[in-house]
């Protein structure tokens, strides 16, 4: 009989490997050493937000370049070349001692996330397209690991090397990475594509995938998911500190969030196989929204742990959805592009996201304030997603990857 050796959980390995570097490390722990950076850099809490949205600078104006890139070079040479630009980035801001110097650095990091995660959601849709959802939650569960492990060690950085115990956090996620490039050159491969017809061929990119309807509508509902995304991300850990509760059980609070956000991809992605994304994508939004709006009216220990539980089991699984659904408005082909533009949308959110919260924290209403207004957004993406249609069956998938068969004794 036929054995035929699939390889989905070494790519699902691979894939979370990555992006616990890319999303967990250079994106998400930022929001938990916020608070030792700020105090060593003599920060406000608006150039804080700052450090963020310059993050988001360098991932925006790359996002788009990445995916073309990916068409013309291959999505795996990229996925390596930005985990490493993430592993360097992530060791130079151990070393930075101003403000100016900590927003190169954050910009960096941007610049390699954009590089590596486009192209790594390419590959596993590629070789998995019956299986997207599933994947893509096993490739955004990373973030989820990423805050975990960030949670879990910032207190103890922080308690043996005091105010600086940041720094050497910041170098020992630089070395994690690294091992992390290697695990992708060793493991990932560029999938296979399907062609374009002759019909397909003669479409311009503004007609298959800019200025295609169902793409733009994903493309606000994932912009409003990135403004929202990343306020509490920055702003919360230091909210938990605000009401009273002490470092260490803050840390734990958090760890919750990413404890569950490590099973929420795979979980709603699984889901969203059976049921269908759009009405997976309404239970998520509907739920983040609520998550965000209950520490205002109750902030104190409980109401931020059912916050943090809701939260990390709906956030990371809004983000599979969302680019599940990216990769599926149009032909295969355009898929790494198709996802780099709405990407755009989701990096223009996160721009916008905390440098506004951090004004809005400083002038007019506190984190309170940046958390209602998080979960405002979330509420009209809710709305808008309303509007989704099903994907039309004139846009074909990849068949799935199937290696040269072992021949086994029956």
């Amino acid at each position: 009989m036929l054995v035929v050796d699939q390889p989905i959980w070494r790519y699902a390995f691979a894939s979370v490997i990555v992006t616990i570097s890319t999303l967990g490390f250079a994106r998400m722990s930022y929001g938990i050493l916020m608070p030792f950076m700020k105090d060593s850099l003599s920060l406000s809490y608006e150039q804080a937000g700052m450090l963020a949205t310059t993050n988001s600078i360098g991932y925006l104006g790359m996002v788009l370049f990445a995916g073309i890139l990916a068409t013309k070079w291959g999505s795996r040479r990229l996925v390596v070349l930005g985990t490493f630009i993430v592993s360097l980035a992530l060791m130079y801001l151990a070393s930075v001692h101003s403000y100016g110097a900590a927003l190169a650095g954050m910009a960096l990091l941007g610049v390699g996330t954009a590089f590596a995660y486009t192209p790594l959601v390419n590959i596993v849709v590629g070789w998995f397209p019956h299986r997207r959802g599933m994947m893509i939650g096993f490739l955004v569960s990373g973030l989820g690991l990423g805050t975990l492990i960030s949670s879990t060690l910032v207190p103890f950085f922080t308690t043996w090397f005091e105010l600086e115990g940041w720094r050497q956090l910041w170098f020992f996620y630089g070395v994690l990475s690294v091992l992390s490039a290697l695990t992708a050159l060793l493991i990932l491969r560029d999938p296979p594509v399907p062609l374009l017809d002759e019909g397909q061929k003669k479409q311009s990119l503004w007609k298959e995938v800019y200025l295609h309807k169902r793409v733009l509508l994903v493309a606000t509902i994932y912009g409003l998911i990135g403004f929202a995304y990343l306020i509490p991300q920055s702003f919360l850990f230091s909210f938990i500190l605000e009401a009273g509760i002490n470092p260490y059980q803050a840390g734990q609070i958090m760890a919750l969030g990413g404890i569950m956000s490590i099973f929420s991809g795979p979980l709603w992605g699984s889901i969203s196989d059976r049921i269908g994304r759009k009405r997976s994508m309404l239970i998520t939004l509907i739920i983040g929204s609520f998550s965000m709006a209950l520490p205002v009216v109750f902030p104190v220990a409980l109401g931020f742990i059912i916050s943090q539980f809701l939260w990390g089991v709906t956030m990371v699984g809004m983000l599979s959805l969302i680019q599940a659904l990216a990769t599926e408005q149009i032909h295969p082909s355009y898929a790494p592009i198709a996802l780099g533009y709405v990407t755009i949308y989701l990096a223009t959110g996160q721009l916008l996201g905390p440098g506004l919260g951090g004004w809005i924290i400083d002038n007019v209403g506190g984190i309170p304030a940046a958390l209602l207004l998080c979960a405002g957004l979330l509420l009209i993406a809710f709305l808008l997603s309303f509007k989704i249609e099903k994907r039309s069956a004139a846009h074909p998938v990849a068949e799935p990857f199937v290696p040269t068969p072992k021949i086994t004794n029956p």
